[in-house]
């Protein structure tokens, strides 16, 4: 697994909407926040979604894992750090770490196969290896 040098943090106001009955956010809404802090992460480095699925690229998400260590309350500022590793030529993982006035909430990650035009693609499609993993890059050159 090779881990990118280039992360994010997104940061989250808790919605009343997002809490259940005892003010806690509710589990599902987790995955939503993941969501913004990854796309946060490719659009701030310029690589947005939009970009690569114009070039006919998807990322589905193949796994979601969630640990939650302390609950996320209505009015509560979360900063939500997300990094990126590479699993294998295809695979991406984006790793999150969720704290609330630098106390950790929730531990989680998603995986993600890329596609080209609906099939797994031979390959992260280039703007991506561009800015998160240029050694790759570098090392088809050399190659």
């Amino acid at each position: 697994m090779k881990l990118s040098t280039v992360d994010h943090t997104a940061r989250i106001e808790v919605r009343y909407a997002e809490t259940d009955a005892m003010g806690i956010v509710h589990h599902s809404v987790y995955a939503i926040w993941f969501e913004q802090a990854r796309t946060e992460l490719l659009r701030t480095h310029g690589c947005p979604f939009h970009a690569l699925e114009a070039e006919g690229y998807a990322s589905p998400v193949l796994k979601l894992e969630a640990e939650f260590i302390s609950p996320c309350k209505y009015g509560d500022f979360v900063d939500v750090h997300v990094t990126i590793a590479r699993e294998d030529r295809l695979r991406c993982r984006f790793f999150y770490e969720l704290t609330v006035n630098g106390r950790l909430c929730t531990k989680g990650s998603t995986l993600h196969l890329f596609t080209k035009n609906g099939v797994p693609s031979r390959r992260a499609p280039e703007s991506f290896l561009k800015v998160f993993f240029p050694e790759e890059l570098e090392d088809k050159k050399q190659a």
